[in-house]
């Protein structure tokens, strides 16, 4: 009995070492992000009402809107980091039901994000609980995200 524990404890060690999110450590992006705030140039976006969370895992990305009424929106991506403090999201994407461009596969209006692209956001500080990106879109807007870790 002892013989086999000898074998056995490396052997699980090695397994629960290897646990990761999803096939890949994605650290501090892992889990839900509500994103708080939204500005334009400096000045806070009126009409964003707070109801938009950032989900990563792996390289999915999904944006869900929760409404008053508690219904759960969700419009689905790709993310990347890149080395040089850029987190790219990618709306491309499409299924035999929803081809490129489809709702479910584009980010909410309000974001400001491209609408069928890949938008390229300047990490511009990160922690385990906040997230600052930043966005110059093709308006020539440059757009503020500030988020909390959720969960």
């Amino acid at each position: 009995m002892k013989r086999l524990f000898i074998i056995l404890i490396p052997i699980l060690s090695l397994l629960t070492a290897g646990c990761t999110h999803n096939n890949g450590d994605i650290g501090p992006w892992f889990g839900t992000w509500q994103l708080e705030e939204i500005t334009a140039d400096g000045v806070a976006e009126p009409d964003y009402h707070h109801d938009i969370f950032w989900q990563f895992q792996s390289t999915v990305f999904c944006m869900r809107k929760v409404t008053a009424l508690h219904d759960v929106y969700p419009r689905w991506g790709t993310w990347q980091e890149t080395g040089d403090n850029i987190l790219s999201l990618d709306f491309t994407h499409h299924d035999t039901d929803h081809p490129e461009g489809s709702t479910i596969y584009t980010p909410f209006p309000e974001t400001h994000l491209k609408a069928s692209g890949v938008s390229d956001l300047k990490i511009v500080e990160m922690s385990r609980s906040k997230l600052q990106l930043e966005y110059t879109g093709d308006d020539g807007i440059t757009y503020r995200y500030f988020l909390k870790k959720w969960q």
